[in-house]
């Protein structure tokens, strides 16, 4: 045998001894991890692990969850999603895994009880949504179960002393009325009928209790606050009637007539916030707008928007006026500060208990939860507590008592604090007073509280949306040919029945391009719209006469042919969106390509104000169709249409404003209805004057726009970071707008 051979077999057997040992090193390995996976000390811990999952959870919701009013940030919106879902699941899984376990820990009901007060405790979100609010069943249940669990770990336990048995019922006294708190924010939020009955019934008679001054708010009698027991349904007229003495309705005359140097016009303003939240959640609750609406009318435009002595507006407290106002609107439907304000001396109490509590637990765990030895009782394994265990189970408690104390305080400044201070001073209550104040006066320079939404417009561009990248054809194609595919062997296509495709729209993007900061150039011309049409919006035709374009009101006009459809025939304005976006989009093209205005230019303002406004109508007809008059699937048919034309004419250009300019005027189609808009715009011989129609049309329009019913997607929005046409929406609705009388309009058709 050759020495090669000899080697190779040696090889052979090495390797084979390699293997063998290797097979028996995994094995070893994997059993090794199995025993200590079984073990009792392991399914400790791991319990461990999941409690302490569930506190970061809550800690994260309690954090983050009052942000996303704020935020349109992909982390926190779709974070705040998981952990709202996330919270019930783990809690629920966690104390059954406690409960059904064979291997107990003295720690198991500290740990049950802390995830039962957490649960109640998070104020910054009680829902993630509308429909949340009528799940209140859900939460009584869970209640009970939660309860129950606890209640079971806690009697199955025999370490826990007997004298000690009075700390768990003052704590499940604690996480009780937790949870009952919780309850009142969702029925609040869901079923306060009679409250908004009462505001409805009062509003309907409120401009006969005298005369009304509006520039300085004397004999304007809109509800702050008032004793929530003290109504009664007249049997004559079926209407809520306060029964409460007059010294303890508080309105916005008697707060207006209070000199008192304490309340500062940041007070006053905030109070006629919450009145006007009140008079917005009227029609949540379905309830009419029974006001006079000549006072209504003048409320906004001689109150609101009334002149300084310098002959200008203030826009900004106009707009920070109704910010806050949708901060309650928020709170009240996604958060417990509702339930607090109604009950705030009581909530106050309990909170402090549930900080005493979570002291009292701690104590209780490091004297009396130190089991050295690992035993079994009524076949069930004990296992010794650890200083780990200890100081984790200390550092919970510590997070939960600190949670209470930091919520409290951000309630006691908050905006709803500071209607409850203004309500207690003129009641001439002494209770804590000065704290208060302090407190009230340190929220409004808090820097949170500077705040309530994201201030940005939402941007979208159509034309920059259309692609001309050719590498793209195959991916989409391949799309294309799996439907067809999916048609050919029988399967049923969703897209037909959801949304059917009549073209080609693969080459239009529908994602928004960057927001961009609210500019105050922007509430400044809306302001000045709406007061130059005194509340008689139009939908650009009297901007368009106004600057001398009368050759531009083909453009304003709705339908295209003699035989319009559906649509056209309703409400809906995407069309007369795209055709001016179409054209403003041009004009920029060509503005920017010859000239650079100078900044702090008319031209400039004009320019900006025009394209981010047009922009952002274009971003609601695709991202929030449901904002705009008409029906959401309506807008969203037009708007595909539109982008199929703008595919079909731009896909290969890369000169997008060239390819246009030699586009044979059309009125066949939206997209050439705006390229012929935007050549008759470019044509005007000022280039100044040509922003200046496009500055003043489309402040017009943004206000058209704005009258809706569809008050649910408005609430909606508040939540994911909020939308500018709900502040316009809401400033209407006080104005007495609520809807398009385009029967009455110039620009009707």
């Amino acid at each position: 045998m050759s020495e090669d051979t000899v080697n190779g077999v040696c090889k052979l057997l090495e390797d084979d001894d390699m293997i063998h040992l290797g097979n028996i090193t995994i094995s070893s390995l994997s059993r090794h991890v199995r025993d200590l996976w079984e073990s009792p000390r392991e399914s400790v811990i791991r319990i461990e692990v999941l409690v302490s999952l569930a506190v970061v959870v809550f800690l994260f919701l309690a954090t983050f969850g009052s942000h996303r009013r704020r935020r349109r940030n992909w982390f926190i919106q779709k974070g705040v999603f998981a952990a709202y879902v996330l919270s019930s699941s783990v809690v629920n899984y966690t104390l059954g895994s406690m409960q059904s376990s064979a291997v107990k820990s003295s720690l198991y009901s500290i740990w049950a009880i802390s995830l039962l007060i957490l649960h109640g405790s998070t104020d910054s979100i009680t829902a993630y949504s509308l429909d949340d609010n009528t799940q209140c069943m859900r939460l009584v249940y869970q209640s009970i179960i939660y309860s129950s669990y606890v209640g079971m770990l806690v009697s199955t336990l025999p370490i826990l002393p007997s004298d000690d048995s009075g700390i768990v019922g003052y704590i499940f006294c604690i996480a009780s009325f937790k949870f009952a708190h919780k309850i009142t924010s969702y029925q609040l939020a869901s079923i306060s009928w009679n409250m908004n009955k009462l505001v409805a019934d009062y509003m309907y008679d409120e401009h006969k209790k005298g005369e009304f001054d509006p520039s300085t708010m004397e004999g304007c009698h809109y509800l702050v606050d008032w004793p929530l027991n003290k109504s009664k349904l007249d049997a004559r007229s079926y209407a809520t009637k306060l029964t409460a003495d007059a010294d303890e309705i508080i309105d916005i005359d008697k707060i207006w007539r209070c000199n008192v140097i304490s309340l500062s016009p940041e007070l006053k303003d905030t109070c006629l916030s919450f009145s006007l939240f009140h008079l917005l959640k009227r029609r949540f609750f379905g309830f009419s707008c029974g006001e006079s609406k000549e006072r209504a009318h003048d409320f906004v435009f001689r109150g609101l928007l009334s002149e300084n002595e310098d002959g200008t507006t203030d826009y900004n407290r106009v707009f920070k006026v109704i910010e806050v106002e949708l901060a309650f609107m928020y709170d009240f439907f996604f958060t417990k500060y509702a339930a607090y304000f109604y009950g705030s001396s009581v909530a106050t109490a309990w909170s402090l208990m549930s900080f005493a509590a979570c002291i009292s637990l701690a104590a209780y765990a490091i004297d009396n939860c130190m089991v050295k030895d690992l035993y079994c009782q009524d076949k069930c394994v004990f296992v010794s507590t650890t200083t780990t265990d200890l100081v984790i189970t200390v550092l919970i408690l510590a997070c939960t008592a600190l949670l209470e104390l930091l919520q409290l305080l951000l309630y006691w400044t908050s905006i709803w604090a500071r209607v409850s201070f203004v309500c207690q001073h003129l009641r001439g209550s002494c209770f804590m007073m000065r704290l208060k104040e302090h407190l009230s006066t340190i929220g409004i320079y808090c820097t949170s509280n500077r705040h309530y939404w994201q201030h940005s417009l939402g941007q979208y561009s159509l034309l920059q949306s259309v692609s001309y990248n050719h590498y793209w054809i195959i991916y989409f194609k391949s799309i294309e040919f799996s439907i067809s595919t999916y048609r050919y062997l029988g399967l049923v296509d969703i897209t037909t029945v959801i949304h059917p495709l009549n073209y080609d729209p693969w080459r239009v993007s529908r994602k928004p391009g960057k927001s961009v900061e609210l500019p105050a150039e922007v509430k400044e011309a809306l302001v000045s719209s709406l007061k130059r049409s005194d509340g008689k919006i139009a939908n650009g035709k009297s901007s368009l006469v106004a600057n001398g374009a009368e050759n531009l009101l083909w453009a304003c006009e709705r339908s295209m042919h003699s035989d319009t459809s559906c649509s056209q025939r309703k409400e809906n304005q995407t069309h007369l969106i795209l055709t001016w976006h179409i054209a403003t989009c041009y004009c920029e093209m060509a503005t920017l390509k010859y000239l650079c205005p100078n900044e702090g230019t008319k031209l400039k303002i004009h320019l900006n104000v025009a394209t981010r406004l047009s922009k952002y109508c274009a971003y609601l007809v695709v991202s929030a169709p449901k904002l705009l008059p008409g029906h959401h699937h309506d807008t969203e048919c037009v708007f595909d249409a539109v982008a199929g034309e703008a595919a079909k004419f731009l896909q290969s250009s890369r000169d997008k404003y060239k390819a246009m300019r030699n586009l044979a005027d059309s009125e066949d189609t939206i997209f050439q209805r705006g390229v012929k808009l935007g050549k008759q715009l470019e044509e005007i011989q000022d280039i100044t004057q040509c922003w200046k129609v496009l500055y003043d049309f489309w402040a017009d329009m943004m206000l058209y726009v704005v009258p809706s019913d569809n008050v649910k997607e408005h609430i909606e929005q508040l939540a994911k970071g909020g939308e500018f046409i709900t502040h316009l929406w809401a400033l209407l609705s006080h104005a007495g707008i609520l809807e398009r009388q385009e029967n009455q309009q110039a620009g009707s058709v």
